[in-house]
């Protein structure tokens, strides 16, 4: 938290724009959620009443709130990119600006690959988590409450069922996290090590070819991609086994919605047009559970980009 708490000053400039950009992405959602409950009674509307007049008036209710969710929609792109460029730009100048005056001592311990990586990438791994996670957590959170609410008004029992499996979630989220992290420090300090190793050599080609060494410097490369890769693959089995865990286990509640609840249309207690909306409440839940794991493991590797990054301001 503390290095996260270094990284607020540059951001604190630009707060009025996110907290616009986290009401419009919040308006998104809220519409969202209005849409679905609103398909639930045009179903009724359709399929029990048959009335003809009153699913006219959803219709055009309906339309009126896709308009909506679309300017807001628009609204918060713009901003979120505006904001998260003109944060990155600054924090790259002031971190330009430091090297540049730091003494000879330093750039004699450091080599100017590893620089260049942090310079570079690092800062690109932290702009996401920086500006635009809050902002599309605001979207989730007001989703995940919003749902659940109209979840319980509708049926509690079935909400239930949902929310069993907040638990194993967490847990699973955080096994995943602590792994994830550890691999993405590892490999920001071999990608900048590569980096570093390109660098001198093809700086120094005119040595490298005058001394007879080409396939050297071409085998010490080739040995430090091969352990660059390795651990991205590591990594791309992680994350290969850790998104469809989330999915696998939200898909099994909707599965148990969908069993129990088709029970209670059977036997009457719950219209068709309820279950439907259910369903799709349901479902749109999904997407705060999987954003929240990704989240997790965004926040993971950015720790590691942060701490590699401040150790050089």
């Amino acid at each position: 938290m503390l290095i996260v708490r270094r990284f607020l000053p540059f951001v604190r400039p630009y707060v009025p724009r996110m907290i616009v950009a986290g009401l419009l992405v919040m308006g998104v959602a809220a519409v969202n959620l209005a849409l679905l409950r609103l398909a639930g009674l045009l179903w009724d509307v359709i399929t029990v009443r048959h009335d003809a007049g009153q699913m006219t008036e959803l219709i055009t209710i309906f339309m009126g709130l896709v308009l909506l969710q679309g300017l807001c929609s628009m609204g918060h792109s713009y901003l979120t990119a505006w904001v998260s460029q003109r944060i990155v730009a600054d924090f790259r100048r002031h971190l330009f600006s430091h090297l540049q005056s730091l003494d000879l001592r330093f750039f004699a311990k450091r080599r100017t690959g590893e620089l260049l990586s942090r310079l570079m990438s690092d800062v690109t791994v932290i702009q996401t988590v920086v500006t635009e996670t809050p902002i599309d957590s605001a979207k989730q959170v007001v989703t995940f409450v919003g749902g659940i609410a109209f979840l319980l008004t509708m049926n509690w029992r079935l909400c239930l069922l949902i929310l069993l499996l907040l638990p194993v979630l967490v847990l699973v989220a955080k096994l995943f996290g602590r792994r994830l992290k550890a691999l993405s420090t590892s490999m920001q300090d071999h990608t900048a090590a590569l980096s570093t190793l390109a660098e001198e050599v093809l700086s120094g080609v005119r040595i490298v070819k005058s001394f007879v060494q080409t396939k050297r410097e071409e085998t010490r490369f080739s040995v430090q991609v091969d352990r660059t890769l390795q651990l991205t693959m590591r990594r791309a089995g992680i994350m290969a086994l850790f998104i469809p865990a989330i999915s696998l286990l939200t898909f099994s509640a909707a599965a148990a919605v969908m069993w129990y609840g088709g029970r209670q249309v059977i036997d009457g207690t719950v219209t068709p047009g309820d279950l439907f909306a259910f369903v799709l409440f349901a479902g749109i839940l999904i997407g705060p559970f999987s954003s929240g794991a990704r989240v997790f493991a965004q926040i993971k590797e950015a720790q590691g980009a942060m701490q590699r990054v401040f150790e050089i301001l």
